[in-house]
């Protein structure tokens, strides 16, 4: 079990709670925003989440939805099927599909908007920098792994493409085990950090 799931167990309410704190604390730290700032952004961000989490029919899943979503791909129903499929397709491993799956839907959506926001301050300080929009893509692209449908090349293609989200746990490992520096300087012999995890997955290094 990675760090990614232990931190984010436990029961709904506990979980806001932890994350409003974690990501609060995060924001004052490495974004600059004020404590006030921070937790009213932070707030706004949880309620937008929940809100999706409602509209889309996922806030109330099961805690072993992970778990539920292979046995039905074993028996051959459709959606669960083609999602555990594209995601062992590009390495992800049964552990890995449950893991992702099993958390909150409240924590998933919480990380996609974190890394959204990060990769976004990311860009614009690649572009103070003067870098061109297309430079500055590209160093973002290296310094953080871009998740989603592994088969969307509308932006990335080959090796750069989205990795599926059921990595995220094992990535994110693997930085913490190698230490961020180690990982920069494998990624610098690749055009992506994609097509770093890709490479490494495929030579079981990761």
């Amino acid at each position: 079990m990675s760090i990614f799931s232990r931190f984010f167990g436990g029961r709904q309410s506990a979980i806001e709670r932890e994350l409003h704190d974690m990501y609060v604390q995060m924001l004052s730290t490495f974004m600059g925003f004020s404590p006030t700032e921070a937790e009213q952004m932070v707030s706004d961000i949880i309620t937008m989440c929940k809100q999706q989490g409602i509209a889309e029919g996922t806030a109330d899943l099961p805690k072993d939805f992970g778990d539920r979503m292979i046995e039905a791909a074993r028996m051959g129903e459709p959606k669960s099927k083609q999602i555990v499929d594209k995601a062992r397709h590009e390495g992800a491993t049964e552990d890995d599909i449950k893991e992702y799956w099993n958390l909150p839907d409240l924590s998933r959506r919480m990380v996609v908007w974190s890394e959204n926001n990060f990769r976004y301050s990311a860009l614009k300080h690649a572009k103070s920098d003067g870098l061109s929009a297309e430079d500055a893509a590209a160093r973002v692209f290296k310094r953080f792994p871009i998740y989603g449908d592994p088969e969307d090349t509308s932006k990335l293609s080959g090796d750069n493409r989205p990795i599926p989200r059921e990595l995220r746990g094992r990535v994110d490992l693997h930085k913490q085990v190698r230490g961020a520096q180690y990982i920069a300087d494998q990624v610098d012999n690749f055009s992506s950090y994609n097509a770093y995890v890709r490479y490494a997955i495929q030579n079981g290094m990761i």
